[in-house]
């Protein structure tokens, strides 16, 4: 049963198209179950041009509904989740904004260390800190969001790479992202093949086929994602990325309902 647990809307304004144009490429794709996974509005007034408002939620809230109505006209099972991002010292306005929502799953992630390090628009501030200061922020951070918070998916774990830019010694980059791993296999928490960044510069799957079999290690189940930001990218090299996961040691991924994990073997 393939699932893609990654996928946006276009309220979050760098995606494109429409939510039945996602609901029938999946479909196409033999896709039997799809996760609406669009960035949260919150904290209020952060990274507002890379996300919907707190205003359009309720459109959002619909737009994921109207999909789940069409589950038997499409064949595919239509999940209600969020991605949110590690924001220092305003994660419980995230958290109490989302309470009271039936959310099947969340995503975790980190897009920001002082700056969005994942915007092409940036480079300028990546010739200025330099890569070893941005990749040590970055899992320095990833670190502090999974001891703190609470999600189900870890994102796309090496996301720094998007640009081919690499520090010029992994060595504590490596030690906190086993750190977050060790964390994480504890607290239950997925890792996700995210199948994006083949379609990014770096032309690699996020994560890293090391960094994968560390997850495993660390006792993390496994998710996989697209980060479908158009129709046509739903469900992408899938087929692939279930011969990283096979060739990294899994056997299994999973899926969630009502915020509840349910094993998908491979076989």
């Amino acid at each position: 049963m393939k699932a893609d647990l990654h996928t946006h809307t276009k309220l979050c304004n760098h995606a494109a198209g429409e939510p039945e144009e996602y609901l029938a490429a999946a479909s196409k794709q033999g896709i039997a179950v799809l996760g609406v996974t669009d960035h949260a509005p919150w904290p209020s007034g952060y990274d507002t041009l890379w996300r919907m408002s707190a205003e359009q939620f309720p459109l959002y809230r619909s737009m994921v509904r109207a999909l789940q109505e069409k589950q038997e006209v499409s064949g595919v099972e239509v999940l209600y989740g969020i991605e949110f991002d590690y924001v220092p010292g305003r994660m419980q306005e995230v958290y109490d904004a989302m309470a009271q929502e039936p959310f099947d799953y969340r995503i975790g992630s980190v897009h920001y260390t002082d700056f969005g390090f994942d915007d092409p628009e940036m480079m300028s501030e990546w010739e200025k800190q330099g890569p070893d200061a941005i990749w040590n922020e970055y899992a320095d951070r990833l670190c502090r969001f999974v001891e703190s918070c609470d999600f189900e998916i870890m994102a796309h774990p090496d996301l720094p790479k998007k640009f081919k830019l690499y520090p010029s010694d992994l060595k504590y980059f490596n030690s906190r992202m086993q750190e977050a791993f060790e964390l994480a296999g504890k607290k239950g928490i997925a890792v996700e093949i995210n199948t994006a960044g083949l379609r990014k510069p770096v032309k690699e799957f996020y994560p890293s086929l090391d960094l994968l079999k560390a997850a495993r290690r660390a006792g993390m189940p496994l998710t996989f994602g697209s980060d479908a930001h158009t129709p046509a990218e739903v469900g992408a090299d899938f087929g692939l990325a279930l011969d990283f996961a096979r060739t990294a040691g899994y056997a299994s991924s999973l899926i969630f309902r009502g915020g509840k994990p349910v094993e998908v073997p491979f076989d």
